[in-house]
């Protein structure tokens, strides 16, 4: 691995001031009618640091956004970063129990919430005792605040509070195996990792930001609760580049904004990237488009080889995960072409700051070239952990600092990795991991329900789609969409089976254990990948 050095304590802090100084008048941020410079971020930021400290938030303590994207995403991100305290973004399409699982694990002090999902704060907020404040975006209601009035009303002085490379910045919240998401702590050396400088130094990026450049225009349409909407914003922040931020995704919106705005770098998921070329092959003008990044889930090479042909930008996949702050590994642009090769097939080659490895899952020993094991990534600056939760760091994190992914695949001769299965129970649908253990207790809660087995299969739209197996207590009747509605008052409503098969009996070995590979294959078969 390269030697690993920040020249500076760099965070996200220190990237608002740089360019407030340096190019104070440049845009930052484009949110419906609000323009906003990075002199903007820089005040904003600074006045929402000082209203925390205000309000006792000390450093290390958690503020939470529980909303769709805004231009208000990156001032508290800055702002929060400048008080040393934690941002919790909330994932706004989860049920209203997860959501007050999230908000009293992460222990948040401060709340910022949107004015839609204002009902389920109210639905929640005497289940949260930690909760001291909340603060409504686009106007007050009842007796909380309007947020904008509140950061206007604090003083613009920065507050220059220290902050430590390991100290966390963000706190990411991913699904769990035992149906309990986990508190990613990212630190500032993971959002920085490899950072030599600030343009206009010779090389200021290393390894995973080469997507950004202050000289373009990029547009954040993933969630701000992702990684990856967290990081398009971040990366504008980080290398002074305009980011048009739009609060969720609308294809036509999309495209418009790329005529209006002459958006080139564009980060999405595998779904939305065919909903676009749909509308390429309509005629639509995407020609300012230089550079589409895509992740969370592969890409059927004959969609590949259209989007090339169609969309005619350069592609860049990454594959990564929040638990390692970013991308591992990246497939070029050189490695998407019209005739597909057997390059096209994987997710890259390592990145110039992270190892990847290849090992037995039981022993751990790394394997040969082309033999199938889980994949085990090590990165400079990794999470601090779990929040709260140190046995589950202890299951994945070693001590010397390899991750190990639970996804299966091989490695060839060149470096490149190929990704085939996971050794987690988890479905990736339209970017969303799914854990099937929590769909599955979704199910269970309903009286008619003896046994429930949750599945990925295959989907051309959102590459797997989540199918129940159910099998009911002796004597019961129940529809597909009676169960289908029921989970969907439980969970978020992309974790609800799309499909219900009921069964007289599930698949188990001789000891009992349910083998979900027999109820999988039928709608696997004759696929190269059991994921898609």
């Amino acid at each position: 691995m390269p030697e690993y050095q920040i020249k500076e304590a760099f965070n996200v802090g220190d990237s608002v001031r740089y360019h407030a100084e340096h190019t104070p008048d440049k845009v930052a941020t484009i949110f419906e009618d609000r323009v906003t410079t990075f002199a903007d971020v820089d005040r904003y930021s600074n006045q929402v640091a000082n209203g925390l400290i205000k309000l006792g938030v000390k450093p290390q303590e958690r503020v939470g956004y529980y909303g769709k994207n805004s231009d208000y995403h990156p001032q508290m991100m800055a702002g929060i970063n400048k008080a040393n305290a934690v941002l919790v973004p909330v994932n706004w399409r989860l049920a209203p129990p997860e959501v007050q699982y999230v908000m009293d694990n992460a222990d948040i002090k401060v709340l910022v919430v949107g004015r839609e999902f204002v009902p389920v704060v109210e639905q929640i907020r005497d289940k949260l005792p930690r909760l001291e404040t909340v603060m409504v975006m686009d106007g007050p209601y009842k007796d909380w605040g309007d947020f904008a009035a509140w950061r206007d009303a604090q003083d613009t002085t920065d507050p220059k509070v220290p902050v430590k490379p390991r100290d966390v910045y963000v706190q990411l919240y991913t699904s769990g195996t035992t149906g309990k998401p986990k508190g990613v702590m990212i630190p500032n050396d993971a959002a920085y990792l490899g950072w030599e400088g600030h343009p206009p130094d010779p090389e200021p990026l290393k390894g995973t930001y080469k997507e950004y450049s202050p000289d373009e225009v990029s547009l954040c349409i993933a969630p701000n609760f992702h990684l990856s909407g967290n990081g398009s914003v971040l990366g504008g922040l980080r290398m002074g580049t305009t980011v048009v931020i739009h609060p969720d995704f609308d294809v036509q919106r999309m495209v418009d904004a790329v005529l209006k705005y002459k958006v080139a770098k564009i980060f999405m998921v595998p779904a939305v990237l065919k909903i676009l070329l749909d509308k390429a092959k309509q005629g639509a003008d995407l020609s300012a488009i230089r550079l589409i990044s895509y992740g969370a889930s592969p890409i059927p090479i004959d969609m590949m080889r259209e989007a090339v042909e169609y969309i005619g930008c350069g592609f860049l996949q990454m594959y990564g995960m929040t638990e390692i702050g970013g991308s591992a590994t990246f497939l070029e642009p050189q490695d998407h072409t019209l005739v597909p090769t057997e390059k096209m097939k994987s997710c890259g080659r390592p990145g110039e700051f992270h190892q990847m490895k290849i090992v037995d899952p039981v022993s751990r020993e790394e394997l040969p070239p082309r033999v199938a094991g889980e994949v085990a990534l090590r990165t400079a600056a990794p999470m601090v952990g779990y929040y709260k939760n140190p046995e589950a760091t202890a299951q994945v994190l070693d001590g010397n600092g390899w991750y190990y992914s639970g996804d299966v695949g091989y490695m060839d001769e060149e470096g490149y990795v190929y990704i085939q299965d996971r050794l987690k129970d988890m479905i990736v649908s339209g970017g969303e991991n799914i854990y099937s253990a929590e769909v599955e207790s979704a199910l269970y809660d309903h009286p008619a329900v003896k046994e429930a087995a949750v599945i990925g299969v295959p989907s051309d739209r959102w590459g797997e789609e989540v199918k129940a197996i159910v099998v009911l207590e002796p004597g019961q009747q129940l529809s597909a969409d009676d169960l289908i509605a029921f989970t969907r008052k439980q969970i978020a409503g992309y974790k609800v089976p799309k499909s219900v098969d009921f069964v007289s009996e599930l698949p188990r070995n001789g000891t009992g254990k349910l083998m979900k590979h027999v109820l999988r294959a039928p709608f696997w078969e004759g696929r190269e990948r059991q994921v898609s």
